[in-house]
Formats: structure tokens, sequence, C-alpha cells
């Protein structure tokens, strides 16, 4: 099932697609409580037919924590001529990053090597604290497509005693563009492809995930509580822009990422 959330005179709704089916669920007081609620009970929205012509399409989520590895696909680590992790490593990336559908990704002033990272996201549904791998698994609601935008520039800024500015070069406004809809089950494989005007320049699948959204869980909770709402990133596949092999994106570049299961992503550079 795809859930859209959407406005209507300022309350939020959910709308489910499911089996060319269209339904409106009852008005979410609170974004990531709806998560929490649908972990537990995927009927607890109470979905019924209903008009959906009139809504606004808004962000679907509300995360607290929004958590990304680096170099989690081993053909993305190859391109960029960088050894794959032992261990999961994370930045993080904050609220205001987060843009809708259509919404502009800011180049900005001084960034010249503006990236993108076709990606997934996993929604956490439950709280989540020392979890097995298993438990990990189970506290998963649902998934997004997301665009790591990268301005490389700032990220590869390096200090030999700091490392790199991942700061500066991941979590900048607009840096985390989010699919209009979600889809809510546990993990599967999901499709990743990226078109730049059009051309496509990454085409992976989560199956090739170095960690898997059940390990990373599972490894982050151990020392971090993670609550419903919360988002961990896939990583990347190949064909970025830092490979060498394709331009880094410009003003008026269009970016769609696309994912069979979940839905698709469209964002211009302004």
């Amino acid at each position: 099932m795809q859930i859209e959330i959407v406005s209507e005179n300022g309350n939020l709704f959910p709308i489910a697609y499911e089996n060319g089916s269209v339904k409106k669920g009852k008005k979410i007081s609170n974004l990531n409580k709806f998560y929490k609620e649908l972990s537990e009970n995927i009927n607890s929205a109470e979905f019924v037919q209903g008009d959906t012509k009139s809504y606004t399409s808004v962000i679907p989520v509300n995360p607290g924590k929004i958590l990304c590895p680096a170099l989690n696909f081993k053909n993305h680590s190859a391109e960029t001529e960088q050894k794959s992790p032992e261990f999961p490593y994370f930045f993080p990336k904050f609220s205001n990053s987060l843009i809708p559908f259509n919404g502009k990704i800011l180049k900005h002033e001084g960034i010249k090597q503006l990236d993108y990272e076709g990606e997934i996201a996993a929604i956490v549904g439950k709280k989540t604290s020392k979890a097995s791998r298993s438990e990990a698994q189970n506290s998963i609601v649902g998934f997004a497509v997301v665009n790591d935008v990268s301005a490389r520039d700032y990220q590869n800024q390096f200090s030999p005693n700091l490392g790199k500015n991942w700061i500066m070069g991941k979590a900048a406004d607009t840096f985390l563009p989010v699919s209009k809809t979600v889809f809510i089950g546990k993990e599967e494989e999901f499709s990743i492809k990226t078109f730049v005007n059009g051309e496509i320049r990454q085409d992976g699948n989560t199956k090739d995930m170095i960690f898997s959204f059940a390990d990373m869980v599972s490894y982050i909770s151990k020392n971090i509580t993670l609550e419903p709402g919360d988002m961990i990133l896939s990583g990347t596949p190949a064909g970025v822009a830092a490979s060498g092999k394709y331009p880094y994106l410009g003003k008026g570049d269009m970016i769609r990422i696309e994912s069979e299961k979940i839905g698709k992503l469209e964002n211009v550079v302004g």
C-alpha cells in the first residue's frame, strides 16, 4: 500500500492507494504518532472511499532524526575509489533539508559541485532501543524515495584531525527532497533509478546494500533510541556526478528518482 499525506484547510489526512482504489483516512493529529499507530495496526487509519481532488500534498514525514550511511553500496565505493566500511558509518541531516516533491533544490552561493544521490529512506514506526536484527526489521513501518543532495566541494574539505566536512556538504537547506508517497510495509527490495534531464544516471537496488536497513537500525539502536518517524537512509548506488562520468548539477536541471513500489520524486535545481 502507498500512502500520501495531504492538507485540507490546515488539517492533515492520509490518502491510501492500493489495487487501483483511492481511499481517505481519518484526520492526523501528529504525523509521527500516525506512523506509530500504523505500525501497530495497519487498519488504524480507517481508510474509506472519498474525493481526493481538493487536497494539497505535503512532505509525508516529520523525523526527529535523519541518519545517512556513507558508502553503503560497493559499486559506489568502487566508483569513488574508496574502501567499503567494515561497520555502518553515519552522518546526519536535519529538518531544514526536507523539501517536497517539486520543491526547489537550492544551489547555494559558492557551490560548484552540486550532486544527486538517489536513495530509499526507511521510516521507523516504533520506539526502538538495543534491538536485535529481527526486532529492528519489525520496527520499520514504511519507505520513501529521497535525494541525498550533496555539495562535494564542501563535503570533501578535509582536516587531518577532523576528517570530511559532512555537515556543510550534506545538511544544507533543501538537501533532502522526499517523495509524495510512502510504501507501507516491512523491508523489501526496492529499485532505485535516477534521471537528470531525462538521462538515466543511477540504476540500483537495495538488495545490493552492504548493510541492510535492519542491520543499520539494530546498530544505531545500541546507543541511540529511535522514535516513530525517524528516518534511516539507504546510501546510494553507483552513478553520481562525483564519479567523474557525469557533470555536476546546475540551475534548471531536473532530477527524477523512481522506485517501482514506492513512487517517484521530481525536483528542479534553482
